[in-house]
């Protein structure tokens, strides 16, 4: 059984959480990009070659879950969204497999108590 595919965006430490799932639905990448798309709220996580701009380059070892720094993305996020506060939250994504990407749509984030991070 696969686990689900869930970013979760921890405004207050300002970092992006990728579970297993992602990571294995992307067949653990050594870079990713991610695209935000403003007008559809949605952020795209795809897997991507160092070359490309601002590729995130993904940890050597087999992690469980991958943790990416992002303060000016998360505050971007938080704009586009318009959430008023700091409070965690979780997205599902939605494998894309012609792109080699995932979609989580930002509006369908869901707010998570700290404990659960």
């Amino acid at each position: 059984m696969s686990s689900p595919i869930i970013m979760t965006l921890n405004l207050t430490e300002d970092s992006i959480l990728l579970n297993e799932g992602v990571i294995a639905a992307l067949d653990r990448p050594r870079q990713v990009q991610i695209l935000i798309n403003s007008d559809e709220k949605a952020l795209l996580l795809r897997t991507c070659t160092i070359d490309d701009m601002q590729a995130v380059v993904m940890p050597e070892e087999t992690a469980v879950q991958c943790e990416i720094s992002g303060r000016s993305l998360l505050k971007k996020i938080k704009k586009l969204t318009g959430w008023k506060d700091d409070t965690p939250r979780m997205c599902y994504g939605d494998y894309l497999p012609t792109h080699q990407a995932i979609l989580f749509k930002l509006d369908d984030a869901e707010r998570i108590d700290t404990e659960q991070i």
